[in-house]
């Protein structure tokens, strides 16, 4: 009889064990979709709360910096995508933006560009909504054609940040968006009239990678010639040596140079120097200048 008894009692504690694990709530398992909600605020501020480095530009307002901000919300332990919330520069609150979120862990991601862009897509027309884990999540700029063979230079100025955080109560939650791009600028010393043909801009930025991806249109790339003043172009392709042909005056070079994020990355040469002479060299400069800022080289 006491071996029955004893063995009774082992099995009610091993089930009762397992009924209060079973109970137990893991906050970075699952949200708490039928418990309160937490309201989170989100602030994102201008160039004077480190921004980047906007060099003349360090008071700018946001929405001198940027026409879009968009936050996606990722759970921390699944990776999955819980929401998204978009903002426009014309809204007069731009940069001030509040979710409700259940108890649990996330990967917050703010994005904010000068060029209008898309959450896991490309096509501008696209009517769907394309939802992706955190380690495949992207922004890619808006395009006008559906086909990925057809990808046009749509780079400008760019931010990026990336923080977990735990929701537990109401908060207000600080952001502080990075550059991701850079510039590229060129000036020809020996023809007055010259032109820059990017073959390999990337149209792209990987969340979780930290890079960017995707290439714009290969048969004609992106066309830009010093009729309007010095050559100074956005370039989001930071990860791999950006390559271009500099022509003019006859005369065709093509070069492979690195560019960085939130650095300016200055070639300058001659085109009409004989063949087997070096004619260009590029130096990487620190200092961010304005679009206003006429360009010295």
């Amino acid at each position: 009889m006491k071996t029955n008894y004893f063995l009774k009692r082992l099995i009610f504690l091993m089930l009762a064990s397992l009924a209060m694990l079973s109970c137990k709530k893991n906050i970075n398992e699952h949200p708490e979709e039928g418990g309160k909600k937490q309201t989170v605020k989100f602030m994102v501020t201008g160039a004077n709360n480190d921004l980047g480095t906007a060099g003349d530009a360090v008071n700018a307002p946001l929405k001198d910096l940027i026409k879009q901000l968009t936050i996606v919300v990722y759970q921390s332990f699944t990776g999955q995508e819980y929401t998204r919330v978009t903002q426009l520069a014309t809204d007069p609150n731009f940069g001030e933006l509040s979710l409700d979120l259940p108890l649990n862990t996330y990967n917050f991601v703010a994005i904010g560009s000068r060029s209008l862009f898309g959450i896991n897509q490309f096509y501008q027309g696209a009517t769907n909504t394309v939802i992706l884990p955190f380690n495949e999540g992207n922004m890619q700029y808006w395009q006008p054609n559906q086909s990925p063979s057809e990808k046009l230079y749509k780079t400008d100025d760019t931010f990026v940040a990336t923080i977990m955080n735990t929701i537990n109560a109401n908060q207000t939650i600080n952001l502080n968006m990075e550059r991701i791009v850079g510039k590229l600028e060129v000036l020809v010393e020996d023809v007055a009239n010259y032109e820059v043909d990017v073959n390999n801009e990337a149209t792209g930025y990987l969340f979780a990678a930290k890079t960017s991806f995707g290439s714009i249109e290969n048969d004609f790339g992106y066309i830009v010639n010093n009729t309007k003043g010095p050559i100074s172009i956005y370039i989001l392709r930071t990860d791999k040596p950006l390559e271009i042909e500099v022509s003019g005056g006859g005369r065709r070079r093509s070069l492979s140079v690195p560019v960085y994020k939130n650095k300016r990355t200055v070639v300058k040469g001659k085109l009409l120097e004989p063949i087997g002479k070096v004619g260009f060299s590029f130096v990487i400069n620190d200092k961010w200048l304005a679009d206003t800022t006429l360009v010295t080289l």
